[in-house]
């Protein structure tokens, strides 16, 4: 009889809370694959720097979901292929995608396809927010984190 180690992964873009990934028989999400992205995205503050760009005219007390969340969110549900937000109204409990996105396994889901299409919508629409995600590009080239770099 053989036995196979057990390959555990620890990331640590979440602060006081280690994420531990190992093997498991109970499919959890098909998605794990994109904590390693989040981990380089946390290093080097891409997702952060980009949505901190862009203006947000919501009231804060009156906003479930951060304009950090939403842009991981939208990012990280390209980067896995699933580049129609439909899929998000299933991503938004996702254990791993709550990951990437800054919030924990059992916290609230995340925001629903329509807040992320309201969302996409106002921020490609603004002229202010057009010339952020636009002149965005320019933190490859001032990032001392970027490989090659």
């Amino acid at each position: 009889m053989n036995i196979q180690p057990v390959v555990r992964l620890t990331f640590d873009f979440l602060g006081e809370l280690p994420v531990v990934v190992e093997a498991s028989d109970v499919p959890l999400s098909s998605d794990a694959g994109l904590l390693p992205f989040r981990l380089l995205d946390e290093r080097i503050g891409f997702t952060q720097a980009f949505a901190a760009v862009l203006d947000d005219p919501r009231v804060p007390a009156k906003s479930d979901h951060t304009f950090a969340e939403m842009t991981r969110a939208r990012i990280y549900g390209i980067l896995a292929g699933y580049e129609d937000q439909n899929d998000h109204e299933i991503l938004r409990a996702d254990p791993v995608f709550k990951l990437v996105a800054g919030r924990s396994p059992a916290a609230d889901p995340l925001a629903s396809q329509p807040t992320l299409s309201r969302f996409e919508t106002r921020s490609t629409s603004l002229r202010s927010n057009g010339s952020a995600t636009f002149s965005s590009t320019s933190f490859w080239r001032r990032s001392p984190s970027r490989p090659g770099g």
